[in-house]
């Protein structure tokens, strides 16, 4: 008997670390780490016949803390019209960052809701990376409050770009929508309140730019609602207008118990066919619906005139949400 096979035979522990070895060398090979896959080849290759496991959304994650720019890859346009199969460069940047009041976005003033905001992903996308994205989160107690998704552009948006982010607003899921303009020049504006509810990507979306978004808060462990409510501002300037271009604000409003992921009513009593029957969860809604009118003026006041670095009026500011 051989030396070799001695080991095999009196050495399970040695026995059980060669097939620990084994096959968490299979799992490398399928799955490649981001310093792997940047320094190798042959991984970059293997993870185009894997998409769902790619490696895109972790390097933007990595290399978050510099700043480094990062592409999440291709996919198909949303509802809103983010052509992914064009080019689009964005960054992560450092999430500890504190944003109040409002900031600049696309030369005009962008309100924040009340509370600490810190920014999640920005940089352009589209045709000509025309358009313009920030992605912002408010936490409470480490509890995520709320989410905001704002686009906007100064350029000419194709009319049916335009006309499908408009559907939105007449979706007959949302709770309620408002249509503040629509002119034969072209220029309209609406808003709508609805509820969003999470996926197991932890999306409510199909867009990839928010796909990348929300799995970086969740890599880096912020706990999130099952559902949010979901409030959001749509403008899109008329032909006559000095300016061009198309602006829209997504606000994810947590209707959670202060400090926790405790919805204030059951998940299904979210929706528009059950809220009725849960009067917590009516009234939370009616509370956003009515504060979103206010701030609806807010954002068009803010993302219509130039940049002022004014911040919004402080009772305005607070949604039924904010911490």
């Amino acid at each position: 008997m051989s030396a070799v096979s001695r080991l095999w035979r009196r050495a399970p522990v040695w026995r059980f670390f060669l097939y620990a070895g084994g096959f968490f060398l299979v799992l490398g090979l399928i799955f490649p780490t981001p310093f792997i896959t940047r320094h190798t080849g042959w991984a970059h290759a293997l993870t185009r016949y894997l998409p769902s496991f790619g490696s895109s959304p972790d390097k933007g994650e990595a290399e978050s803390a510099a700043g480094s720019s990062t592409s999440p890859g291709q996919g198909s346009p949303d509802g809103q019209g983010n052509d992914l199969s064009d080019p689009a460069r964005f960054i992560t940047p450092d999430i500890s960052a504190a944003l109040t009041g409002a900031i600049p976005f696309g030369g005009h003033n962008l309100p924040l809701p009340a509370g600490v905001w810190h920014p999640v992903l920005s940089g352009q996308y589209g045709p000509n990376e025309r358009m313009l994205l920030n992605v912002l989160v408010r936490t409470d107690r480490g509890i995520v409050t709320g989410v905001m998704i704002a686009s906007t552009t100064n350029q000419d948006v194709p009319l049916d770009v335009v006309e499908d982010a408009y559907n939105h607003c007449h979706d007959d899921r949302n709770y309620h929508s408002a249509v503040l303009a629509e002119r034969p020049d072209g220029e309209t504006e609406c808003t709508y309140v609805a509820p969003a509810f999470m996926g197991a990507n932890n999306t409510t979306l199909g867009d990839t730019l928010l796909q990348l978004a929300f799995k970086r808060l969740t890599t880096l462990g912020f706990p999130m609602p099952s559902v949010f409510v979901n409030a959001s501002w749509l403008y899109n300037r008329g032909a006559g207008a000095r300016a061009k271009g198309t602006t829209s604000v997504m606000l994810l409003i947590a209707p959670t118990q202060p400090g926790t992921v405790v919805l204030r009513a059951p998940l299904p009593f979210w929706d528009k066919r059950m809220i009725s029957q849960s009067r917590p969860a009516l009234d939370f809604v009616r509370r956003v619906d009515i504060w979103f009118t206010d701030w609806a003026a807010v954002l068009h006041q803010g993302m219509v005139s130039d940049y002022t670095g004014a911040a919004p009026d402080a009772h305005l500011a607070k949604d039924p949400s904010a911490p």
